[in-house]
C-alpha cells in the first residue's frame, strides 16, 4: 500500500519492504487501534462561521494552526466530534504537533478512556512544546493520573491548574474561558460558591474578545439560578460562531425562562437550520448530533407556547420523518426523533383540541401501530380522549380493551413484580397504563352521564390534566369543583384560555376579564384558525370590543442583530440529494447514479470478497433480498475491486453462486468519496449501506468500520419511510 505514515498511537511505522510495521488492520478498522474504529474518520475541512479563536500552538504549518483554532471553536460550542476531527487534521498536517492530541483528549471529555489514550501520545511529544503548552498539557495529566483522588479533588486539581496558566499567562483569553467552563462543568462535584466570580472572569474574556463563544458559559451559568444575567450574552451566543448550531441554540434557555417565546422560537429555528445545512453537507443522519433531538421537540414545545401550531405539528411531523437506526434513533430511545416526534404530534393535536385531526393520526402512517408498549398506550389514550371530544363512546370502549392488552403484556414477571411495585410505590404514580385507564373509564363515564361519575374523576385524580378535570366537572353540572381546580391550570397560552373560560363559565365574570387581559398579551402569534382562537375572538368582542386581538407582538431591543433565518439553512430537515456517481458492472459496462433513477434502491458498498464481515452483510442481505424486491427496491453491491476480482463473491456465498442482486465495481474508489465511505487521514475505504429514493436523495445512510448487517431492519424502515407523505 505504499508509505503509510500511523501519527496516532505512539509510533510511526513505516509500510516498506524490511522494516518492521503493525500487522494491517481488517478492512474498514483504524490502523491506529480499535479507539479511532468509531471516531471521526473523514478528513476536516475549514467551516465558515467558526468565529475568531486565537490559541497559538507550536506549528510551522499555518493551515495546522487554522485547524486548531477551529477546534478550540467547537469545543467551546460542545460540538466535540466536528472539534475531534479538526484536531486529528492537525496530526495529520503536523504529526509532531503535542497541542493536537491535548485537543482530541479534550474533545472526549464524556469519554474518559479514549481521553487518555489520546493524552498518552500529546505526552510523548511534550518535549517538543512551548512551556505554556506543557502546562495545559500538565493539566490534563493531573486530571486523569490514576490515584485515589475523589471526582471532586480531581475536578478541584483541574481548576487549580487553569488557574496557574491564567497566572502565569494573564493575557491568554484561552486560559481564562475554559476555566470559567471548568467550573461551570464540575458543578456538580464541587458546587459553584460564587456565580458571580465566574461571571467577573467571563468579563475579562468578553473585555479581550466581545464575540468569544465563551458567552455560551454565561449561559449556562446563570440558566438554573438568575437567567436575566445572561441576557447580553443571549443576545451575542450565536453571532460569535455562527456556524455551531448549539451556540444558537443556547440563548433558548435564557429566553425560555424569562417566558420570551418568541425570542427561544427565533433561537431554536436557527440553531435547527444550521443543523440542517450541516447535514446536508455531510450526509450525517440528524440523530448522529447528539443534541439535535432535544433542540427540535423543544421547538416544537416553544411553538406551542406561542400559538403557532401548524409549525409545530409540521416539526413533530419532521421528526418522525427522520430515518431511524438501531444506534441513533429508535422508539426505545426516549430522547431522540422518533420518540419526541410521535409524542409532540399527539400532544400537539390534543393541546389545541384537533379532535379529528387527533383521531385520524392515531391510525395513520404517522404514529400507526409499533411494538413499543409505552408508544401504543400513548396513542389509544389518544384515541379515547378523541372519542370524548368528538362524543364517540365506542373509540374509548375500542381503547380500553385494547389498553387492557398492553397492561397484561406489560405486565412485570412474578419475580420482577415486587420490585416494580416498590419503585412506583417510591415514584408515588402508577404506570403509564394504568393512569390511561383510570383517565379514560372517567371520561367513559363522563360522556355516558354515569352517576358514578364523580367518583371515577376523584380516582383518576392528577392522572388527568386539570383544564380536562375542570371540564368535566362543568359537564356533570359542578361548577364548584370545577373552579376549585383554575390555580392548577398550566401557565401557558392553553391554560390561561381554559381559565378565561371556565371562569367565565362558572359565574365569575370579573376575574375572567382580568385572565382575558393576560391572554390577549400572550396571544400575538396565536393561529388564528384554531377552535380556542375561534372562541377568544368571540369573548374579545365582548371583554375588550375597543382594543385590538390579539395584542401586537412584544418590540425587542436587545435580541442583538440577527441574520436572516433562510441564510442559515432549511427550516426542516429533508433527504440530502445524492452525488453523481459511476461504477463497472463485472461485464466492463460503465453504471451511474442517474442512469438507475426512478426506484428505490439500496447501495452496498463493500470491501471485496476477503472481507469476511463484508461477505456476512452480503449473505444477509441475499436472503432479505425477495423481500426488497416485492416492496418494489432493488439492491446493487459495489465493491472496491476489479470485475476480475468481484467475481470471486459467487465463493463466498451460501449456497455458492450469484448474490441475487447486481455487483457493480469502484477499484479507484470514486464512488466510495462520492457517498463519505472514505478514512481520508488513513487513505482507506469504509463500509458504506445506503438507501435512495426514486428522485435519488438519500433517505438512510450507514458509514462505518463495519458493515450494516440487519436487513431485515432496514428494509422494515425502508418501507415506513417511502410510505411516508412528501409534505406532513
Amino acid at each position: 500500500m505504499g508509505l503509510r505514515f500511523f501519527f496516532l498511537g505512539g509510533w510511526i511505522a513505516l509500510g516498506l519492504t524490511g522494516v518492521l510495521c503493525a500487522a494491517e488492520p481488517m478492512p474498514g478498522h483504524s490502523s491506529h487501534g480499535e479507539a479511532f474504529n468509531e471516531g471521526p474518520r473523514q478528513s476536516a475541512v475549514l467551516l465558515p462561521g467558526m468565529g475568531r479563536i486565537d490559541f497559538p500552538v507550536t506549528t510551522a504549518k499555518a493551515e495546522a494552526q487554522a485547524f486548531f483554532n477551529q477546534g478550540v471553536a467547537q469545543l467551546h460550542g460542545f460540538w466535540y466530534f466536528e472539534a475531534e476531527r479538526s484536531f486529528r487534521q492537525v496530526a495529520f498536517l503536523d504529526p509532531g504537533c503535542a497541542m493536537a492530541y491535548w485537543g482530541m483528549a479534550m474533545a472526549n471529555v464524556n469519554n474518559e478512556k479514549r481521553a487518555k489514550g489520546l493524552l498518552t501520545k500529546a505526552t510523548s511529544l511534550k518535549a517538543s512544546a512551548s512551556a505554556r503548552e506543557k502546562l495545559w498539557i500538565a493539566a490534563l495529566e493531573n486530571f486523569y493520573r490514576d490515584d485515589k483522588r475523589d471526582k471532586k479533588a480531581r475536578a478541584l486539581d483541574f481548576i487549580r491548574d487553569l488557574e496557574t496558566i491564567v497566572q502565569d499567562h494573564p493575557a491568554d483569553v484561552e486560559a481564562k474561558a475554559f476555566l470559567a467552563w471548568k467550573i461551570w462543568h464540575a458543578k456538580s462535584e464541587a458546587p459553584l460558591s460564587s456565580r458571580q466570580a465566574v461571571d467577573a472572569l467571563l468579563e475579562q474574556v468578553f473585555a479581550a474578545r466581545p464575540e468569544h463563544p465563551a458567552h455560551h458559559y454565561r449561559i449556562h451559568l446563570w440558566d438554573d439560578s438568575k437567567p436575566i444575567r445572561a441576557i447580553a450574552s443571549a443576545a451575542r451566543c450565536g453571532q460569535s460562531t455562527p456556524g455551531i448550531a448549539h451556540l444558537w441554540h443556547m440563548p433558548g434557555h435564557t429566553y425560555s425562562k424569562l417566558r420570551r417565546f418568541d425570542d427561544a422560537a427565533w433561537q431554536q429555528e436557527a440553531s435547527a437550520r444550521v443543523d440542517h445545512g450541516h447535514l446536508n453537507r455531510t450526509f450525517v443522519l440528524p440523530d448522529q448530533i447528539h443534541n439535535y433531538a432535544h433542540n427540535q421537540e423543544w421547538l416544537v414545545r416553544t411553538y406551542n407556547e406561542l400559538g403557532r401550531v401548524p409549525e409545530a405539528l409540521a416539526l413533530a411531523s419532521n421528526l418522525i420523518a427522520i430515518p431511524q437506526h438501531p444506534d441513533f434513533n429508535t422508539l426505545d430511545k426516549g430522547d431522540k426523533s422518533a420518540s419526541f416526534g410521535r409524542t409532540r404530534l399527539l400532544e400537539t393535536m390534543e393541546k389545541w383540541e384537533l379532535w379529528e385531526d387527533l383521531a385520524a393520526t392515531t391510525v395513520s402512517q404517522w404514529v400507526g401501530p409499533v411494538s413499543q408498549v409505552s408508544h401504543e398506550v400513548t396513542r389509544f389514550r389518544a384515541v379515547g380522549v378523541a372519542g370524548f371530544a368528538l362524543n364517540q363512546p365506542e373509540r374509548i370502549v375500542e381503547a380500553l380493551a385494547r389498553l387492557e392488552e398492553l397492561k397484561k403484556k406489560d405486565a412485570p414477571k412474578p419475580d420482577e413484580k415486587a420490585k416494580q411495585e416498590e419503585k412506583d410505590k417510591e415514584k408515588d404514580k402508577p404506570r403509564p397504563v394504568d393512569s390511561a385507564i383510570l383517565e379514560l373509564r372517567a371520561l367513559q363515564a363522563v360522556l355516558g352521564n354515569d352517576p358514578g361519575a364523580p367518583v371515577l374523576l376523584d380516582e383518576a385524580g392528577d392522572k388527568m390534566s386539570a383544564v380536562s378535570r375542570s371540564r368535566c366537572w362543568l359537564r356533570l353540572g359542578k361548577p364548584g369543583k370545577a373552579a376549585d381546580l383554575v390555580p392548577k391550570f398550566p401557565q401557558d397560552l392553553v391554560g390561561l384560555a381554559a381559565k378565561t373560560e371556565i371562569l367565565l363559565a362558572c359565574n365569575r365574570e370579573p376575574e375572567a376579564r382580568t385572565a382575558f387581559g393576560t391572554v390577549r398579551t400572550a396571544a400575538f402569534a396565536l393561529d388564528a384558525n384554531l377552535p380556542v382562537a375561534r372562541r377568544l375572538a368571540d369573548l374579545a368582542r365582548k371583554f375588550a370590543p375597543d382594543s385590538p386581538w390579539p395584542a401586537p407582538a412584544p418590540v425587542r431591543t436587545d435580541s442583538g442583530t440577527r441574520p436572516s433565518l433562510d441564510s442559515l439553512g432549511p427550516k426542516l430537515w429533508g433527504p440530502p440529494q445524492a452525488p453523481e456517481w459511476e461504477a463497472t458492472g463485472l461485464d466492463g459496462a460503465i453504471v451511474s447514479g442517474n442512469s438507475l433513477k426512478g426506484q428505490p434502491r439500496v447501495l452496498l458498498f463493500y470491501l471485496g470478497a476477503g472481507c469476511s464481515h463484508c461477505v456476512e452483510q452480503l449473505q444477509a442481505f441475499a436472503k432479505s433480498a425477495p423481500g426488497f424486491s416485492a416492496a418494489g427496491m432493488s439492491i446493487h453491491a459495489i465493491s472496491t475491486e476489479t470485475p476480475g476480482e468481484a467475481s470471486r463473491v459467487d465463493d463466498t456465498l451460501v449456497p455458492k453462486g450469484p448474490p441475487p442482486f447486481d455487483v457493480f465495481c469502484d477499484p479507484g474508489l470514486k464512488a466510495f468519496r462520492a457517498f463519505r465511505a472514505y478514512d481520508g487521514f488513513e487513505d482507506d475505504p469504509l463500509h458504506a449501506t445506503v438507501l435512495l429514493d426514486a428522485a435519488g436523495r438519500i433517505r438512510w445512510i450507514d458509514v462505518s468500520w463495519k458493515p450494516f448487517v440487519d436487513a431485515p431492519f432496514l428494509l422494515a424502515e425502508a418501507q415506513r419511510l417511502l410510505a411516508l407523505p412528501e409534505h406532513p
